[in-house]
């Protein structure tokens, strides 16, 4: 049972920069504001200093980040999911999007909310009464390892963006975009201060907050984004034996609400089913439940349109034997396949079916935060409500495919292939080993390790942004698509380089500041 539940704030923070109405009186803005509490009696208790941090986490959680809008707005752009067109709702997730449609506001402000929270337990906890060291640093340590986790989506999101490192002062609201090198600088020295402050484990209550062991994994990833390869497998290689893989007839643990927070999990977000539900609220008890559940369940069951998987995973699944992963990642007309609460495939799917079939697309489904180990189907609220999954944000398998992947990178690629085959062959998955002809050479051994990465992590949240690191988002999503068909059909999205790369900066943002420059293209 998960215990370890993000709560509101004690400190209030800036949204996002807001404009003020010149017309508005001198009188009426200069009003003291008796219900804030002010950063200067900050942090008496640890108590209090911990409400603040679990108040950094709870944007993150929340409907309009994780638990819902981050998946319609960056997740489902990448070729695994075909969308089903739905407005708004979907026009980041085809490429049609354009700078005032849906999705884009939402994470930056709730990003900037948890910033500006962690950064006042940063700047202000060394002040507060907390005598024991240990305690004090795993309180900040959190708060270094959230700050560098927002901006890491900040800069995969939108790009450049504003590195604001203290308290919001209300003086000097209008802060510029900084280069992207000096974000990528800021969330490595965080998660090399929150590496040492953390404990490497949490136990009882506190299960599920972050490790020493997720700010390396994290600043692992970060190197990786920037192609410094040896800084990258040197940091990975510290993680090799402090987790372990969980044996493949357990592999659905990893995306279900059994077995959370196992021997496999890095960092993951804890959530938990609520019938109490308040849309985009951040209020305690409120917000975090598995939104999600919306854009990875199938057409008949989201309240939106939904989508269906491309079939070259499908493909790729077959082709390499694979049977253990595609089975808890993939619904589709195969020997056992499931739904929702066990109910066989062709039962289950009988309405989704239909509707892929009168679209002209192959009836195959996402199975990962869908919700299907909830109950049937009449059991899952169509919001959500009650999925209270956690979110694997980063699980040791990847950890060692992005080891292998910087090894390999950066010359190593003899010492690469193992790490591939530790993930390939988890305890009881029937899957061989690499070829040694693969692990000899550093092409195909980097082919291997995308193939191994779609496999493994697929529906997960890596795919899109492995795509662009690649330099591959075009091949795959462009016009011309390597696929043989558009992934985007149903829409009629198409990927172009340049511009999709990023999402647009919130035209609320822009109007509000005139130091931010739109991205290239929108």
């Amino acid at each position: 049972m998960k215990k370890f539940i993000y709560t509101k704030s004690i400190l209030l923070a800036t949204l996002g920069v807001a404009a003020l109405s010149s017309s508005c009186s001198k009188d009426l803005l200069d009003q003291q504001n008796d219900n804030a509490t002010s950063t200067a009696n900050f942090g008496s208790s640890v108590e209090q200093v911990e409400s603040a941090v679990n108040g950094a986490f709870h944007p993150i959680t929340g409907t309009f980040f994780w638990g819902r809008i981050v998946h319609s707005g960056a997740i489902l752009r990448s070729d695994e999911f075909n969308v089903f067109p739905f407005g708004s709702n979907t026009a980041m997730s085809t490429f049609l999007g354009k700078p005032g449609d849906r999705w884009a506001t939402e994470p930056w402000q709730e990003l900037y909310k948890s910033i500006a929270r962690c950064n006042n337990v940063i700047n202000n906890v060394n002040k507060a009464g907390i005598d024991n060291d240990e305690v004090r640093n795993s309180l900040v340590g959190q708060a270094y390892f959230l700050r560098a986790f927002d901006y890491w989506y900040l800069v995969n999101l939108y790009g450049n963006v504003p590195l604001v490192l203290e308290v919001p002062d209300l003086n000097n609201l209008l802060v510029k975009q900084a280069e992207k090198q000096a974000v990528w600088d800021q969330i490595v020295a965080d998660l090399t201060k929150a590496e040492t402050m953390l404990p490497e484990k949490w136990t009882g209550a506190n299960l599920g907050r972050p490790t020493s062991g997720a700010a390396t994994a994290l600043k692992g990833k970060s190197y990786l984004y920037q192609k410094k390869w040896k800084l990258a497998h040197e940091t990975f290689i510290k993680l090799v034996g402090k987790y372990s893989l969980l044996p493949a007839a357990q592999f659905g643990d990893n995306f279900t609400e059994t077995n959370e927070n196992n021997a496999e999990s890095v960092f993951e977000l804890q959530f938990l089913g609520q019938q109490t539900f308040v849309w985009g609220s951040d209020i305690p008890g409120t917000g975090t439940m598995g939104n999600f559940h919306i854009d990875y369940a199938p057409p008949a069951k989201t309240p939106d349109k939904g989508h269906v998987v491309n079939p070259w995973l499908k493909t790729l699944f077959e082709a390499n034997g694979d049977t253990f992963r595609r089975n808890q990642t993939l619904a589709y007309n195969y020997v056992g396949a499931t739904g929702y609460g066990g109910t066989p495939y062709l039962t289950d799917f009988v309405e989704d079916i239909k509707i892929a079939n009168a679209a002209g697309v192959e009836p195959i489904f996402s199975k990962k935060y869908a919700g299907m180990d909830i109950g049937v189907r009449s059991q899952v609220d169509f919001l959500g409500t009650n999925v209270g999954t956690n979110w694997r944000i980063i699980r040791y398998s990847d950890v060692l495919l992005m080891l292998a992947e910087a090894l390999n990178e950066d010359d190593q690629t003899a010492l690469a292939g193992p790490y591939v085959d530790m993930v390939r062959q988890r305890a009881g998955s029937g899957l061989a080993a690499l070829l040694p002809t693969v692990k000899a050479d550093k092409v195909l051994l980097r082919n291997a390790i995308i193939n191994e990465r779609a496999m493994e992590l697929a529906g997960e949240g890596h795919r899109f942004f492995d795509l662009i690191r690649w330099g591959l988002a075009d091949k795959y999503l462009g016009a011309s698509s390597a696929h043989g068909k558009n992934p985007k059909s149903l829409s009629g999205g198409i990927f172009k380089t340049g511009k999709d790369e990023l999402v647009w900066i919130p035209n609320t943002e822009i109007d509000s500041n005139p130091n931010l420059k739109q991205n290239p293209g929108y």
